[in-house]
Formats: C-alpha cells, sequence, structure tokens
C-alpha cells in the first residue's frame, strides 16, 4: 500500500519539471509539491482539466532516478474545487517564481575592530 505523502516526498522537485511538460493541461510538478507540503486541498488549482491518462503521460516523463513517482495515484482521488476562495499568493522575487511571498532569512552580526 502506498503511504501518499512518503510518495509526493520522493519527488526530485524539478525546475522544469518533464511530468508537466508531459501532461500539458495542468502543472503536475506544482500539484505534487502542494501534496507534499500538506496542502492537498489546492491540488485542484493545478490539475484542474487533467485526465487519468495526462496524469499517466506525465508519470512516464518522470525522471526519478529510481522508479517515477505514481502521479496517477498519488493525484487522482485528492478533493476537487475545495476553497475557490484562497487567495493566490505567487510572487516573482528576484525574478524566482514563488508559491508565496514569505521567506525565512538569517544574518550574521560582523564586527569589525577598530582601533
Amino acid at each position: 500500500m502506498m503511504h501518499k505523502h512518503e510518495e509526493a516526498a520522493r519527488c526530485l522537485l524539478c525546475e522544469d519539471a518533464p511530468c508537466t511538460k508531459a501532461c500539458g493541461k495542468g502543472d503536475i510538478a506544482r500539484a505534487i509539491r502542494a501534496f507534499r507540503f500538506y496542502n492537498e486541498q489546492n491540488v485542484w488549482r493545478w490539475t484542474a482539466g487533467c485526465s487519468d491518462a495526462d496524469f499517466e503521460r506525465a508519470q512516464q516523463a518522470c525522471i526519478h532516478y529510481d522508479k517515477p513517482i505514481r502521479i496517477s495515484e498519488l493525484l487522482s482521488d485528492c478533493p476537487q474545487g475545495a476553497n475557490h476562495s484562497l487567495p493566490d499568493l505567487d510572487i516573482r522575487f528576484c525574478g524566482i517564481p514563488c508559491e508565496n511571498p514569505f521567506f525565512l532569512a538569517s544574518s550574521e552580526e560582523i564586527r569589525i575592530k577598530t582601533f
């Protein structure tokens, strides 16, 4: 039996995901990320209009080094259309697309000795 969050965690998080290109109708990579980070209620945003055949093509295109992510099983029974009123938080930061505008940063204090 497949544990879906473990399966989603196997995803390599490809930047230019071949699974999304193979699907053609949705952003499969973003759907897997949504599932991976416990945001299942929004998977529908990235898979709207995708059929089982689209999921199968995406799975065949997966470049995982061991075995492809089981996209068909992972995404086929996710809730569809839940939480339509959620805002889209996508931004571009320094040219990098980000799903939300919140970043964690750290810094180090530098002290310069003066005489």
